[in-house]
């Protein structure tokens, strides 16, 4: 999205941008008159609002079952009280105050909502910090960081968002694409899904940020279920996104890929079943995005210990310094470049939801973790923001992934990488490998199960799929043990509670273990699905 030049926060106040200037004008109120008697006032405010609009459509076997569009504003607020040492977050409530703002510019309204979440927030707020001083009182907390970090003003207002969107048209596109599963019969289940829209963004804080963004995208997803002859579920997807309409495939080669996916996954549905595998195994790209971000994704994003609560599991800030990857890798998080070749990054930002610009982080060199990403609450490490700090609209900012890009100095073609994965599994005494091309989404930092994967034959370049597999415990610090990696890299998005990308080469792990899926499965149907009827 291209940008304005920067502007004073004075003539942002002047614009004709309503929603700007009513939380300017509350919170310059708020600042100032705020308090209660004999208790702290708010040393810090800030108030995030959206404006979104979005389109959202469904088809199932050339039917559309769902097609309509929404706007919402939505509100955030966070009262501060205390100091940037010691204030009421990190303790109990997890974040401040959350709602809707009116969808009319009326600027009475507008700032009578954001009043109302200021007002509840602060009460609330100098009553946590109250109880957080007396726990404190009788604790001992040593090398305890601040609770907040200051952070350089920004004045930048962005045109609003706008995407050129027909409505009508994606509702034949989308019935056109879902007719094509009744031409593959044993599909028990598919489903097209599209969403559109635009967000423009506002963060204003009383440090003198005042800040609009707007961004637009779509994206499309498509779905397929069917069931083994045992009763196992099978399932797969395609994805699809963009910042603009013409960023997406012809709808010819979408066809061209469901029809791969469906005969994919039939072929699935008729290989064996692996009971167990305990060896080196390759994952292409396109699954390989999936394991560092199941992996590394938390580990690598700064957040600090709640008060009276435990340690992270999954945080390597004890690692830092150490190392954590074998010594060719190199691992850097930028979410600047919006682009990598011709796939659209789900993760790139301008400005982080604390009003950050990112930097570029380089967090693993030469396999050593250097540093990690951070928002502007500090953990004993790590000190200041490097504009990761992010919500998804609701709650505190805390660190996340932006655009992770992993390299291997080393890194070697395809055709040796799996010479790597077979010689590995001859001095295993295995005569296979395996490959996998895709997994499911996982839980947390667990890998998802297997879509695709692949015996491969040590005497040769003999593959055989195979089925039923799901992997034993999986732990970071396997990756410290990585035999290779490839040379080409593709991007992985990750469209959670915010949005990531994983930029990422194929991997050989030197050992994982895989174990049969135990677990009852559901009969096939009785009857044949509508489209066998009469064949």
């Amino acid at each position: 999205m291209p940008r304005l030049s920067a502007v004073r926060a004075d003539e942002v106040r002047s614009t004709d941008d309503v929603v700007m200037r009513a939380m300017v004008d509350e919170l310059d109120r708020s600042m100032r008159d705020l308090s209660l008697e004999g208790l702290p006032k708010p040393y810090f405010i800030q108030i995030n609002a959206q404006d979104r609009l979005t389109y959202s459509m469904s088809a199932e076997y050339g039917a559309i079952t769902k097609s309509d569009d929404t706007r919402n504003r939505m509100l955030n607020v966070r009262v501060r009280v205390g100091s940037y040492e010691l204030d009421n977050t990190n303790f109990r409530r997890p974040f401040g105050q959350f709602g809707l703002l009116p969808q009319d510019d009326d600027y009475t309204a507008l700032r009578c909502a954001i009043w109302l979440l200021i007002d509840r927030d602060y009460k609330q707020a100098v009553e946590t910090l109250s109880s957080k001083q007396a726990f404190l009182k009788d604790k001992k907390a040593e090398d305890r960081p601040d609770d907040y970090s200051p952070a350089p003003v920004v004045t930048e207002v962005e045109p609003r968002a706008a995407l050129a969107f027909d409505a009508k048209e994606w509702e034949k596109n989308l019935a056109r694409l879902s007719d094509r599963f009744n031409q593959y019969p044993k599909i028990q289940d598919a489903q097209v899904t599209l969403f559109a829209g635009t967000a423009d963004e506002w963060i204003v804080n009383s440090e003198g940020t005042r800040l609009r963004t707007g961004d637009s995208g779509i994206g499309i997803e498509v779905q397929a279920e069917l069931q083994a002859p045992d009763g196992m579920p099978l399932s797969d997807s395609l994805s699809y996104l963009g910042e603009r309409v013409d960023q997406l495939p012809p709808i010819e080669k979408m066809l061209a890929d469901i029809d791969e996916m469906c005969r994919k996954l039939v072929a699935l549905s008729e290989a064996p079943i692996l009971d167990q595998y305990t060896g080196p195994v390759l994952f292409e790209p396109s699954a390989s995005g999936r394991v560092f971000e199941a992996l590394l994704g938390e580990g690598i994003c700064a957040r600090p210990q709640s008060v009276g609560g435990g340690e992270d599991p999954n945080s390597l800030e004890k690692k830092l310094g150490l190392r954590i990857l074998p010594r060719s890798f190199q691992i850097y998080d930028d979410p600047g470049p919006r682009m990598f070749g011709d796939s659209v990054l789900a993760g790139a930002y301008e400005f982080d939801d604390e009003a950050v610009a990112p930097k570029r982080v380089n967090v693993v060199e030469k396999g050593v973790l250097k540093d990690l990403l951070s928002g502007r609450a500090p953990t004993r490490k790590i000190a200041q923001s490097n504009g990761h700090g992010r919500s998804g609209g609701v709650g505190d900012a805390r660190a996340e992934v932006g655009c992770l890009y992993v390299s291997d100095e080393n890194g070697m073609p395809g055709d040796e990488l799996k010479r790597e994965l077979t010689q590995a599994a001859q001095e295993e005494g295995l005569s296979f490998g395996l490959r996998i091309a895709a997994l499911e989404g996982g839980s947390d930092n667990s890998l998802g199960n297997p879509i695709y994967a692949y015996k491969v034959a040590c005497d040769g370049d003999k593959e055989e799929l195979v089925r039923g597999l799901q992997f034993r415990s999986v732990q970071t610090r396997a990756m410290k043990r990585l035999l290779a990696a490839g040379t080409e890299r593709k991007a992985h998005n990750s469209l959670g509670r915010v949005s990531s990308s994983f930029i990422v080469p194929a991997i050989v792990f030197e050992e994982l273990e895989l174990a049969r899926i135990e677990r009852e499965f559901d009969k096939l149907p009785i009857l044949p699905p509508p489209a066998l009827r009469g064949k």
